[in-house]
């Protein structure tokens, strides 16, 4: 053991010259050892230096050291995108989708399907493998990072458990099905993959030759919300979705709803089935039917006078004939001395609503006299050979070709019968439905499901919907049943948008609002026609949040928001951008 230290203690300065002639000076503390006889350091302390070109001498102070504990103290900073993010967090709560989730499944699973939807809605359909750098940027639901392996799990597990599904179709139509028009379509989607049991070959709306999967989904008009979807083999027609549909009514409890479907599902083996189940229904229907025609060449004076106007559109004229039908239908059991299978015919009394659309009539006349010079020209340029399958078909249909003398100019001029029977029913379209009532209230409806349509191809871009992106069945329905959940966000978004864009039309005639409030709105109005929706989510993804944290000061600050923005959010009813910028709004991601 060393002996300890004895002996008298001492302070004194000393000076250190350095190379660039600035001489350092120090305090140093130093002990006698009587032992050794020598003087030992104990502490140095730096008290500044002496510069070079100093003519006095003074000593220029050094800055304190700094504490440990300040040493490590260091400034902090996290920034995010809030704009978007906060603007699709209201749409999943106002809608109902977010809180419908957590009802159905567990709370890490309902997170990731609303942050996958939200992911989607945001970045137009963008690849699930991008969805990690966006959340590092975004708050959402699940606060967690969803990797490739993660989702893909996710999406199995949604695949093989029905209950979850079903549970969430129900609880999405008990909360949106406020009306009494229920609305499908369908859709195809297109798949390199073997291993999913519906693909097949068949009519693919793509036209990419693969093999597709059919996505029906159902729609309550009153809402605009989509209530559910069921997936079928590719080559199943339309019409045979309907009996599918009818049991999905069924069990979401709005089996006494009126089915609005396009031309697609007409058939009179589904109008049997409906009518058999009483289910109530209006399908647009050609006026090329052989009944539907001769009901329409019997009433077409009916649709010349001014009280066929409909009240909404000058455009058009309507008027409802009812009518006795006879249908055949397939049995779907035995009884009596009926066996399964057999044809059975029945006459029933339905409604046919007949329309003439005045503006329809120009627009078709044009293009069919377009095509019919164009091809007359072609013709007579000796171009037969070029022209496509269809192209000529029209010819050999509405064209007279011949030549003068053998080897002469060839002449082509329109069959004036072919010409006239074409125009004879341009503007006429059909709707026919079992349930008495106003024309013009049955075509409101039926334009309402041709919006939803819209929407739904819409959808097939924006959520990714064009493939399939997996290769199993059970994965696909997962995948599917995020892309259904995004599409309630998409549906809603579009719904409030027009909703705030009617409120805004009707301000400049409000004298309750001050002048520069109208103003202020009637810019949003401009501006809001302008937006896709794309472009909207974009414009508002560019607001920022930044929170600081530095030496015990700390903020936060938002940025990239103006005066129209702050108008947006506060007329939807979206909380956080009443103030300012600069001002402080930790409530918006709290």
């Amino acid at each position: 053991m060393s002996k300890p230290i004895t002996g008298k203690t001492s302070t004194s300065i000393w000076k250190q010259k350095r190379g660039n002639g600035d001489i350092y000076v120090w305090e140093r503390k130093t002990i006698y050892l009587p032992e050794t006889r020598k003087t030992k350091e104990i502490s140095r302390k730096l008290l500044g230096k002496i510069p070079a070109d100093s003519p006095d001498g003074e000593i220029v102070p050094t800055r304190p050291k700094r504490k440990k504990s300040d040493a490590t103290e260091s400034a902090s900073a996290s920034c995010s995108r809030v704009g978007a993010s906060v603007l699709l967090r209201w749409v999943g709560e106002q809608s109902g989708i977010t809180e419908d989730l957590l009802g159905c499944m567990d709370k890490g699973s309902a997170q990731k399907v609303d942050t996958i939807a939200q992911f989607w809605l945001a970045n137009q359909g963008d690849r699930l493998q991008r969805m990690q750098k966006w959340q590092f940027l975004h708050p959402t639901p699940y606060a967690g990072p969803i990797p490739k392996d993660v989702y893909h799990d996710l999406f199995e597990h949604l695949g093989l458990s029905e209950d979850i599904v079903q549970n969430y179709f129900l609880a999405r139509a008990d909360r949106c099905h406020k009306g009494d028009a229920i609305a499908f379509d369908s859709s195809t989607i297109s798949s390199y993959s073997r291993h999913i049991k519906e693909t097949r070959q068949g009519f693919n709306k793509a036209g990419d030759g693969l093999d597709t999967v059919k996505l029906i989904t159902l729609f309550d008009l009153a809402t605009h919300q989509p209530v559910a979807f069921a997936r079928e083999p590719g080559n199943l027609a339309d019409v045979s979705g309907i009996e599918n549909a009818l049991k999905q009514l069924s069990f979401l409890n709005i089996s006494k709803a009126q089915i609005v479907t396009d031309k697609g599902y007409y058939s009179q083996n589904n109008i049997g089935q409906m009518l058999r189940k009483h289910i109530k229904f209006l399908t647009s229907v050609s006026t090329d039917l052989t009944w539907v025609n001769r009901y329409l060449q019997e009433n077409k004076s009916g649709l010349e006078t001014a009280s066929s106007l409909c009240p909404w559109d000058l455009n058009i004229h309507g008027i409802t004939v009812p009518v006795d039908v006879e249908f055949t239908y397939q049995r779907q059991r035995n009884r009596g001395n009926a066996a399964k299978g057999d044809s059975v015919s029945e006459t029933r009394h339905l409604y046919l609503h007949l329309y003439l659309n005045r503006q329809r009539v120009g627009e078709n006349e044009e293009r069919l006299a377009t095509d019919l010079m164009t091809l007359k020209n072609d013709i007579e340029r000796g171009l037969w050979d070029d022209l496509s399958e269809t192209a000529q078909r029209k010819a050999d249909k509405y064209l007279k070709i011949s030549r003068l003398g053998r080897g002469g100019k060839l002449k082509v001029s329109i069959n004036e019968d072919a010409y006239a029977q074409a125009r004879r029913d341009y503007g006429y379209f059909a709707l026919v439905s079992n349930k008495a009532g106003d024309c013009f209230e049955a075509l409101r409806n039926y334009r309402l499901r041709e919006k939803i349509e819209e929407a739904f191809k819409d959808t097939k871009n924006r959520l990714d919907g064009t493939r399939t992106r997996v290769w199993d069945g059970d994965t696909l329905r997962g995948r599917m049943f995020c892309q259904f959940v995004g599409l309630g966000y998409q549906c809603f978004l579009h719904t409030k948008i027009k909703e705030l864009k009617e409120q805004l039309q009707s301000n400049p005639a409000d004298k309750s609002l001050a002048q520069k409030e109208r103003e202020q709105r009637a810019d949003l109005l401009k501006w809001l026609d302008k937006q896709s929706m794309q472009s909207l989510i974009d414009w508002f993804d560019c607001i920022e949040l930044t929170n600081l944290k530095s030496e015990g000061v700390s903020g936060t600050q938002r940025s990239g928001d103006t005066k129209c923005d702050r108008l947006f959010f506060r007329l939807l009813g979206i909380p956080g951008f009443e103030e300012k910028p600069q001002n402080r709004l930790k409530a918006i991601i709290d």
